[in-house]
């Protein structure tokens, strides 16, 4: 039995057969009914002569027999096979357990229809369908093995390939199929572009592109890991890495579809100069990115204040920077904004930094005592560094009052500065209400010119 050359049958028109179109041009309904009438009762003469033939039923008994034998020892084969996986090792055992369980059937039945088919060829019986059946069983174990280490999202647009593949090649049609489509497509050039190329070029670039994603994470884990290598050197190695990958996965991929490199030389010429002028922000981003992280002004884990925001720096990248403040908000500054503008780095050299607050004290006070209270005060919160010591001076004889300042050192400015501050001047303030120093309010006067009128209105009080 020759699938193939059914096929071939149901497609051609002998010279017998009416064509389709009248004389006018148009769509002769007659002829039409005619040739769907040939064609069923080919495919009926075919289902009668082949299918329907005793051997013919008798493989078909057979395979579903090998079924539902399938089906029925599949559970028992299933809960064997789970309580052998803890005698295996680690790493076999995490990567057979989540996909064993799917596998059991399509193992059972292709085992099954291989002895089936090895009896009946061995006993001389035709076994043409029992043949298909354990392609197509094996294929489907093949399939479901291989798309199992697939990512979840690349699983089944490969299955329904494989598929496809496999049926057609099954029935005896892959090579008329790939030899059909490989001669028709869309001229391009010198070269045509088929099917086949189109599925080539996304299953090489998948392929390529999967495996360079794979290697930059690995090579990225293992970068991270290097004790003597700085967090911002970590991170321009690792992008370098990532994209060096890419590009090299890139010219694998057109190398492997015989796509001449040499070709693309002035096409990526004028890309180029478009996307220079196209993409100026992106590509001064990029640059920006790469002058940050070689040169370590800002590094992960910085404490910095560019414009209003002030935060940690989270993570450095090619095209920004994450800095989380406070308040729990991610900002992504451009790295073009952090290489132009002015930004406070908190600690770029040293975390220790020095925080200075304002108080107003009245002329009678006793000045001395109002300096000491003031580094008590601050002195007696806890991220108040004790060396350098807390300081007060005095700044200024203002018109109202005198003015001091303090001034102390912390450690650790990622944990926020207005919050010590205050702190600082509570402290300061129980300190002078114990010992009854006051802070002076702003007074205005006001000055009456000598001539001028005065109005005085007197209200009644009810009460």
């Amino acid at each position: 039995m020759n699938f193939t050359m059914f096929f071939r049958q149901m497609q051609e028109t002998p010279a017998s057969q009416p064509t389709l179109l009248n004389e006018e041009g148009g769509l002769d309904i007659d002829a039409l009914r005619e040739r769907v009438l040939s064609v069923g009762q080919t495919a009926l003469d075919w289902v009668r002569e082949e299918l329907l033939h005793p051997a013919s039923l008798i493989q078909l008994s057979v395979i579903i027999g090998v079924i539902l034998i399938g089906v029925l020892i599949a559970p028992s084969f299933r809960r064997w096979l789970m309580m052998g996986l803890p005698r295996l090792p680690d790493n076999w055992r995490r990567m057979l357990e989540p996909t064993l369980p799917q596998l059991v059937r399509p193992l059972l039945w292709a085992c099954g229809m291989w002895v089936a088919q090895t009896a009946m060829m061995g006993a001389g019986q035709p076994a043409t369908f029992v043949r298909i059946a354990t392609s197509l069983a094996t294929a489907w174990l093949i399939i479901r093995t291989a798309t199992s280490f697939l990512p979840a999202e690349y699983r089944k647009p490969v299955s329904w390939l494989a598929w496809i593949i496999a049926g057609l090649n099954v029935v005896g049609l892959l090579g008329p199929t790939l030899n059909w489509l490989d001669n028709n497509g869309v001229p391009f050039g010198g070269s045509m572009i088929t099917i086949p190329l189109i599925v080539r070029a996304i299953l090489f670039s998948g392929l390529f592109l999967y495996i360079a994603q794979w290697l930059s994470k690995q090579l990225r884990s293992r970068i991270d890991t290097l004790p003597r290598v700085d967090s911002s050197l970590r991170v321009l190695i690792g992008h370098a890495v990532h994209v060096a990958l890419i590009f090299g996965a890139v010219l694998l991929a057109l190398t492997s579809l015989n796509i001449p490199l040499g070709g693309l030389a002035v096409l990526g010429g004028a890309l180029g100069v478009g996307i220079g002028f196209g993409m100026q922000q992106i590509v001064a981003n990029f640059i920006s990115g790469v002058i940050l992280l070689t040169d370590r002004s800002i590094k992960p884990d910085d404490v910095i204040e560019v414009d209003e925001t002030y935060g940690v720096v989270r993570s450095l990248g090619l095209r920004y920077a994450s800095v989380i403040t406070r308040d729990g908000k991610e900002h992504l500054i451009p790295n073009e904004q952090l290489v132009t503008n002015k930004v406070v780095n908190w600690s770029y050299s040293d975390n220790k930094v020095r925080i200075k607050r304002r108080i107003r004290v009245e002329y009678e006070t006793e000045l001395k005592l109002a300096v000491g209270l003031a580094i008590d005060g601050a002195g007696a919160i806890d991220r108040v560094l004790k060396d350098p010591k807390p300081n007060c001076l005095v700044m200024e004889f203002g018109d109202e009052a005198v003015e001091l300042e303090v001034r102390f050192w912390i450690s650790d400015p990622q944990n926020g500065v207005s919050n010590v501050g205050s702190d600082v001047m509570l402290a300061i303030w129980d300190r002078f209400k114990e010992h009854g120093i006051d802070i002076p309010l702003r007074q205005e006067e006001i000055l009456i010119q000598p001539g001028s009128t005065l109005q005085v209105k007197m209200v009644k009080d009810d009460d």
